[in-house]
């Protein structure tokens, strides 16, 4: 797993104590803080930068990051922009999304770039799974 510097937005290896690039102490930032500059790093006008964001929230779980992805997926679908970004956003949304992101993503499933469809099935099953466990809802497709 890699990590994204919370200054620079450069990407770092686990384990590193300080940012190759500009210096930064990974030690002392805090959980919160680095979810926050996580989220703001999906707008990122670095590709690079806003992928290895959307993927590091799913890794990592980040259910905070829910809204500001489904805003970013909607930005996607309206340009057209980028099918893998959309693909590593899915994902995310897979990991950490509830029941905002499973009717954004049964709602608009054929939106989205064919490279994408396998993920949104995916990411479908695991929210609807999660669902179930933590609420005891059922959702139909």
């Amino acid at each position: 797993m890699r990590y994204i510097c919370p200054k620079c937005f450069k990407v770092a290896d686990i384990g590193e104590k300080f940012c190759s690039n500009c210096g930064y102490d990974f030690e002392h930032i805090s959980d919160e803080e680095y979810t926050e500059k996580l989220i703001k790093a999906l707008r990122h006008p670095d590709y690079n930068v806003a992928y290895m964001a959307a993927k590091i929230i799913g890794e990592l779980k980040i259910k905070r990051a829910e809204k500001s992805l489904i805003e970013q997926l909607c930005k996607n679908l309206l340009n057209k922009k980028d099918p893998y970004l959309e693909q590593v956003m899915v994902f995310a949304l897979g990991e950490i999304g509830g029941e905002e992101a499973y009717k954004f993503l049964s709602e608009n499933r054929d939106k989205f770039s064919v490279l994408t469809k396998n993920i949104i099935a995916n990411s479908l099953e695991k929210i609807k799974g999660r669902m179930e466990r933590e609420e005891g809802n059922v959702f139909e497709k």
